[in-house]
């Protein structure tokens, strides 16, 4: 098999974390140990996302990524003034978008010139943005972003209101402003979804977005190391719920294999 893992972490618990983190690791997630869950899953290549609580001190994933470069990409975070130049020389590296993790931060005003700027930068690097965000921030965003030749990136099924599910007004906002030409979702992490982690409310999401013309356009990452969920998740179980949530060999194989290989030109 050659699936792709399209999200996944790698930290070590001595490094220095911000101080407003709202969640500090007290272990060590390695490259080493990511790759043989890729070999025992068979995964052959997947994609690091910096966690937030590093900030913008993206050296642990550029590490990661230089010591397997053939099977690892990764998503850097950045901050909004950073030049162009530094954009190419982080491509050189394996880097092939920009994560905006807004959880416990204020929704950007991305009309600023300096937001304008920089999404034209990454525009002309042809990287991605993604976007890990409640949704009632997705439905302000996501319009702005339309003026943009960039391909937008939606973390973990749209992260509506655990408690409404689906329900939730602003996700039936989120999902008739999706636009199969531009953007991607992950249907990962559906433990983020719901405190009982049920699998009830990816199920509700997935269908919806199929109905919203997505299929082509979803992506699934593992999640690893499941940062607050360690003790009742693994990348296995990930996995498996998974494929459950899809039902449907076909339509998994795509999203594990033709679409990520699409989105990050593996």
């Amino acid at each position: 098999m050659n699936y792709i893992d399209a999200h996944a972490h790698v930290f070590s618990h001595e490094a220095n974390f911000l101080s407003t983190a709202r969640y500090i690791p007290d272990y060590t997630a390695s490259i080493e140990d990511y790759i043989r869950y890729l070999d025992l899953n068979g995964f052959s290549k997947g994609v690091l996302v910096q966690p937030s609580f590093y900030g913008t001190d993206n050296s642990c994933m550029l590490a990661a990524i230089s010591n397997y470069p053939e099977r690892l990409k990764g998503i850097a975070v950045l901050d909004n003034d950073t030049s162009i130049s530094t954009l190419k020389h982080l491509d050189e590296q394996g880097i092939v978008g920009v994560r905006l993790n807004l959880f416990g931060l204020s929704c950007p005003n991305l009309n600023e010139p300096k937001w304008q700027q920089f999404l034209k930068n990454v525009a002309t690097m042809g990287w991605q943005v993604e976007i890990h965000a409640p949704v009632d921030y997705l439905v302000k965003l996501l319009p702005l972003l339309t003026q943009y030749s960039i391909d937008i990136v939606i973390d973990h099924f749209g992260r509506f209101d655990n408690k409404l599910g689906v329900e939730d007004l602003n996700y039936g906002r989120f999902l008739e402003i999706l636009d199969p030409s531009q953007h991607w979702v992950k249907v990962s992490a559906y433990y983020r979804l719901d405190n009982k982690l049920s699998i009830q409310n990816a199920v509700d999401a997935f269908e919806l977005l199929k109905n919203h013309n997505m299929e082509d356009r979803l992506i699934w990452g593992s999640d690893w190391p499941h940062t607050q969920y360690e003790s009742k998740m693994t990348f296995y179980k990930a996995l498996s719920d998974f494929k459950k949530i899809v039902n449907n060999k076909t339509l998994m194989n795509k999203i594990l294999t033709q679409n990520s290989a699409h989105l990050f030109n593996f």
